[in-house]
Protein backbone atom coordinates (compact mmCIF):
# COMPACT_ATOMS: atom_id res chain seq x y z
CA UNK A 1 0.00 0.00 0.00
CA UNK A 2 1.25 3.49 -0.88
CA UNK A 3 0.18 6.64 0.93
CA UNK A 4 1.36 10.11 -0.07
CA UNK A 5 1.15 12.78 2.60
CA UNK A 6 1.12 16.10 0.79
CA UNK A 7 0.13 19.72 1.24
CA UNK A 8 -1.75 21.43 -1.60
CA UNK A 9 0.53 23.49 -3.84
CA UNK A 10 3.64 22.55 -1.85
CA UNK A 11 6.73 20.78 -3.22
CA UNK A 12 4.87 17.52 -2.57
CA UNK A 13 3.10 18.25 -5.85
CA UNK A 14 6.13 16.70 -7.61
CA UNK A 15 5.71 13.15 -6.25
CA UNK A 16 1.94 13.58 -6.48
CA UNK A 17 2.35 14.11 -10.24
CA UNK A 18 4.89 11.29 -10.50
CA UNK A 19 2.55 8.79 -8.84
CA UNK A 20 -0.25 9.75 -11.20
CA UNK A 21 2.06 9.48 -14.18
CA UNK A 22 3.18 6.06 -12.97
CA UNK A 23 -0.40 4.82 -12.79
CA UNK A 24 0.26 3.83 -9.19
CA UNK A 25 -2.47 2.81 -6.81
CA UNK A 26 -2.07 5.20 -3.88
CA UNK A 27 -3.92 7.20 -1.25
CA UNK A 28 -3.32 10.95 -1.22
CA UNK A 29 -3.71 12.39 2.28
CA UNK A 30 -3.50 16.17 2.71
CA UNK A 31 -1.46 17.68 5.53
CA UNK A 32 -2.20 21.39 5.71
CA UNK A 33 0.99 23.34 6.35
CA UNK A 34 -0.81 26.61 6.95
CA UNK A 35 -2.82 24.93 9.73
CA UNK A 36 0.35 23.55 11.30
CA UNK A 37 -0.69 19.94 10.82
CA UNK A 38 2.88 19.00 9.87
CA UNK A 39 3.88 19.74 13.49
CA UNK A 40 1.10 17.73 15.10
CA UNK A 41 2.14 14.59 17.02
CA UNK A 42 0.36 12.19 14.68
CA UNK A 43 2.32 13.47 11.69
CA UNK A 44 5.63 13.78 13.52
CA UNK A 45 5.26 10.09 14.34
CA UNK A 46 5.31 9.45 10.58
CA UNK A 47 7.89 12.07 9.61
CA UNK A 48 9.91 13.46 12.55
CA UNK A 49 11.23 16.22 10.26
CA UNK A 50 7.74 17.72 10.17
CA UNK A 51 7.87 18.24 6.42
CA UNK A 52 6.00 17.16 3.33
CA UNK A 53 6.09 15.05 1.33
CA UNK A 54 6.18 11.71 3.07
CA UNK A 55 5.60 8.55 1.07
CA UNK A 56 4.64 5.52 3.15
CA UNK A 57 5.16 2.23 1.33
CA UNK A 58 3.84 -0.85 3.09
CA UNK A 59 4.23 0.91 6.41
CA UNK A 60 7.74 2.24 5.76
CA UNK A 61 8.04 6.04 5.49
CA UNK A 62 10.26 7.66 2.88
CA UNK A 63 11.06 11.38 3.02
CA UNK A 64 12.77 13.98 0.79
CA UNK A 65 11.79 14.57 -2.80
CA UNK A 66 15.02 13.31 -4.36
CA UNK A 67 14.60 9.92 -2.69
CA UNK A 68 10.83 9.74 -3.20
CA UNK A 69 10.96 10.64 -6.88
CA UNK A 70 13.77 8.18 -7.50
CA UNK A 71 11.84 5.42 -5.72
CA UNK A 72 8.69 6.11 -7.74
CA UNK A 73 10.67 5.89 -10.96
CA UNK A 74 12.44 2.67 -10.00
CA UNK A 75 9.33 1.04 -8.53
CA UNK A 76 7.34 1.65 -11.74
CA UNK A 77 9.82 1.00 -14.56
CA UNK A 78 7.02 0.41 -17.06
CA UNK A 79 6.06 4.10 -16.78
CA UNK A 80 9.50 5.24 -18.00
CA UNK A 81 9.75 8.00 -15.40
CA UNK A 82 13.53 7.73 -15.18
CA UNK A 83 15.71 8.46 -18.20
CA UNK A 84 17.48 5.61 -19.94
CA UNK A 85 20.94 6.14 -18.49
CA UNK A 86 23.77 5.23 -20.84
CA UNK A 87 26.38 5.43 -18.09
CA UNK A 88 26.78 5.97 -14.34
CA UNK A 89 27.78 9.55 -15.14
CA UNK A 90 24.43 10.24 -16.87
CA UNK A 91 22.59 8.88 -13.84
CA UNK A 92 24.73 11.02 -11.55
CA UNK A 93 23.93 14.12 -13.64
CA UNK A 94 20.22 13.37 -13.33
CA UNK A 95 20.50 13.04 -9.55
CA UNK A 96 22.61 16.20 -9.50
CA UNK A 97 19.73 18.14 -11.07
CA UNK A 98 17.22 16.77 -8.56
CA UNK A 99 19.59 17.64 -5.71
CA UNK A 100 20.09 21.19 -7.01
CA UNK A 101 16.34 21.70 -7.25
CA UNK A 102 15.97 20.52 -3.65
CA UNK A 103 18.96 22.34 -2.18
CA UNK A 104 18.97 25.65 -4.10
CA UNK A 105 15.84 26.32 -6.14
CA UNK A 106 13.38 25.24 -3.47
CA UNK A 107 15.01 27.14 -0.55
CA UNK A 108 15.05 30.43 -2.47
CA UNK A 109 11.29 30.18 -2.90
CA UNK A 110 10.90 28.87 0.63
CA UNK A 111 12.43 32.05 2.01
CA UNK A 112 9.80 34.10 0.20
CA UNK A 113 7.01 31.98 1.64
CA UNK A 114 8.48 32.15 5.15
CA UNK A 115 9.44 35.83 5.33
CA UNK A 116 6.05 37.22 6.46
CA UNK A 117 5.92 34.97 9.52
CA UNK A 118 9.64 35.13 10.38
CA UNK A 119 10.55 38.81 9.99
CA UNK A 120 8.51 41.48 11.77
CA UNK A 121 10.38 44.56 10.60
CA UNK A 122 8.90 45.61 7.25
CA UNK A 123 12.13 47.08 5.85
CA UNK A 124 14.22 44.09 6.82
CA UNK A 125 11.57 41.75 5.44
CA UNK A 126 11.50 43.63 2.14
CA UNK A 127 15.28 43.37 1.75
CA UNK A 128 15.21 39.69 2.65
CA UNK A 129 12.48 38.92 0.11
CA UNK A 130 14.26 40.95 -2.57
CA UNK A 131 17.43 38.87 -2.13
CA UNK A 132 15.47 35.62 -2.22
CA UNK A 133 13.53 36.74 -5.27
CA UNK A 134 16.74 37.66 -7.09
CA UNK A 135 18.13 34.21 -6.33
CA UNK A 136 14.92 32.62 -7.64
CA UNK A 137 15.03 34.66 -10.82
CA UNK A 138 18.62 33.56 -11.41
CA UNK A 139 17.60 29.94 -10.86
CA UNK A 140 14.66 30.26 -13.25
CA UNK A 141 16.94 31.73 -15.88
CA UNK A 142 19.35 28.82 -15.47
CA UNK A 143 16.49 26.32 -15.86
CA UNK A 144 15.26 28.21 -18.92
CA UNK A 145 18.68 27.87 -20.54
CA UNK A 146 18.76 24.17 -19.67
CA UNK A 147 15.39 23.64 -21.38
CA UNK A 148 16.33 25.45 -24.60
CA UNK A 149 15.50 23.24 -27.58
CA UNK A 150 13.99 20.53 -25.35
CA UNK A 151 10.47 19.34 -24.69
CA UNK A 152 11.54 17.80 -21.39
CA UNK A 153 14.64 17.99 -19.25
CA UNK A 154 15.98 14.56 -20.27
CA UNK A 155 14.44 13.91 -23.68
CA UNK A 156 11.14 12.44 -22.53
CA UNK A 157 9.00 13.12 -19.50
CA UNK A 158 10.66 12.08 -16.24
CA UNK A 159 10.24 12.74 -12.53
CA UNK A 160 12.60 15.70 -12.98
CA UNK A 161 9.93 17.44 -15.06
CA UNK A 162 7.37 16.92 -12.31
CA UNK A 163 9.74 18.67 -9.90
CA UNK A 164 10.49 21.48 -12.35
CA UNK A 165 6.77 22.13 -12.75
CA UNK A 166 6.42 23.09 -9.08
CA UNK A 167 8.72 26.11 -9.21
CA UNK A 168 7.15 27.88 -12.16
CA UNK A 169 3.76 27.09 -10.60
CA UNK A 170 4.89 29.02 -7.52
CA UNK A 171 6.46 31.82 -9.55
CA UNK A 172 3.22 32.39 -11.45
CA UNK A 173 0.54 31.69 -8.86
CA UNK A 174 2.11 32.50 -5.50
CA UNK A 175 4.39 35.42 -6.38
CA UNK A 176 3.16 36.79 -9.72
CA UNK A 177 6.59 36.78 -11.36
CA UNK A 178 6.99 38.18 -14.84
CA UNK A 179 7.53 34.96 -16.76
CA UNK A 180 8.41 36.56 -20.09
CA UNK A 181 12.20 36.14 -19.54
CA UNK A 182 11.71 32.35 -19.37
CA UNK A 183 10.05 31.27 -22.65
CA UNK A 184 11.51 27.75 -22.63
CA UNK A 185 10.38 27.15 -19.07
CA UNK A 186 6.92 28.55 -19.82
CA UNK A 187 6.61 26.22 -22.82
CA UNK A 188 7.65 23.32 -20.57
CA UNK A 189 4.93 24.29 -18.09
CA UNK A 190 2.33 24.40 -20.85
CA UNK A 191 3.32 20.91 -21.97
CA UNK A 192 2.87 19.62 -18.45
CA UNK A 193 -0.48 21.36 -18.04
CA UNK A 194 -1.69 19.38 -21.05
CA UNK A 195 -0.86 16.05 -19.40
CA UNK A 196 -3.89 14.29 -17.84
CA UNK A 197 -1.91 13.24 -14.77
CA UNK A 198 -0.99 16.85 -14.02
CA UNK A 199 -4.59 17.93 -14.54
CA UNK A 200 -5.78 15.29 -12.06
CA UNK A 201 -3.27 16.41 -9.45
CA UNK A 202 -4.13 20.09 -9.82
CA UNK A 203 -7.84 19.31 -9.50
CA UNK A 204 -7.30 17.10 -6.43
CA UNK A 205 -5.10 19.67 -4.71
CA UNK A 206 -7.51 22.48 -5.51
CA UNK A 207 -10.34 20.42 -4.04
CA UNK A 208 -8.27 19.77 -0.92
CA UNK A 209 -7.51 23.48 -0.58
CA UNK A 210 -11.19 24.34 -0.91
CA UNK A 211 -12.07 21.77 1.75
CA UNK A 212 -9.46 23.29 4.05
CA UNK A 213 -10.86 26.79 3.49
CA UNK A 214 -14.38 25.56 4.17
CA UNK A 215 -13.30 23.84 7.35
Amino acid sequence: MITLYYSPNACSMAPHIALEEAGASFEARPVYLRKGQHKEPWYLAINPNGQVPTLVVDGVPLTQNVAILTWIGRAHPEAGLLPSFASPMEEAQFLSLLAWLASSVHPAFGQQFAAPRLIDDATERERFVARARAASEANLARIDRMLAGKEYAFGRFSVADAYLFVFLHWAKNAFAYDLSPYPNYVAHRERLLARPAVQRVLAREQEAMAASDAG
